[in-house]
């Protein structure tokens, strides 16, 4: 795992936090926001960041939807039932089929999407050590950590203080 270099405070007004995450935003570092709660104030400061699960979610539902008509349809093709002159491949039989793979693949594709993207993230994106540790941030703290180079720590440092943070911790290598 890669090593933290960085910044990282607590907070205890939201007002702060995203106070500091839009002046942290400003110098051009996108921070991490540890928060004990979802508040739409905090996606709003960190710009509303997107993500790709979404898609993953629609193209395997899409892929769901197409292997749940392709496949009952390709089956009654091969093995033919003749059923009263009606027509062999037809979509209300399908539908059924075609509506529960569609929610298989895309729940299941959501699940492993998510997991995938958090631990690739979390490799991508270090928290330190002692900020997974510090549990006020699951009870009643926020806390922004800023990874940035070392001439920058202190500038970071400076922004945390000035907008209340409790406690400012600086990691350098």
């Amino acid at each position: 795992m890669s090593r933290f270099n960085g910044v990282w405070g607590t907070f205890t007004y939201l007002d702060a936090t995203t106070d500091t995450i839009e002046q942290v935003r400003d110098k051009g570092v996108q921070p991490t926001v540890l928060s004990p709660c979802p508040c739409h104030e905090i996606e709003h400061a960190l710009g509303d960041p997107q993500s790709t699960v979404p898609w993953i979610a629609l193209t395997f539902g899409a892929l769901g939807t197409l292997i749940g008509f392709a496949f009952p349809a390709w089956t009654a093709s091969d093995w033919v039932l003749p059923v009263s002159g009606k027509p062999i491949v037809t979509i209300p039989p399908f539908a059924i089929i075609g509506f529960e793979l569609t929610i298989l693949l895309a729940a299941l594709s959501t699940l492993l999407g998510l997991s995938l993207l958090a631990i690739f993230d979390s490799f991508k994106n270090p928290i330190p050590t002692a900020a997974k540790r510090y549990l006020r941030f699951q009870r009643d703290r926020f806390g922004v950590v800023v990874r940035c180079d070392n001439d920058q720590v202190e500038e970071f440092a400076d922004i945390l203080r000035r907008n209340g943070a409790e406690e400012v911790h600086v990691e350098k290598d």
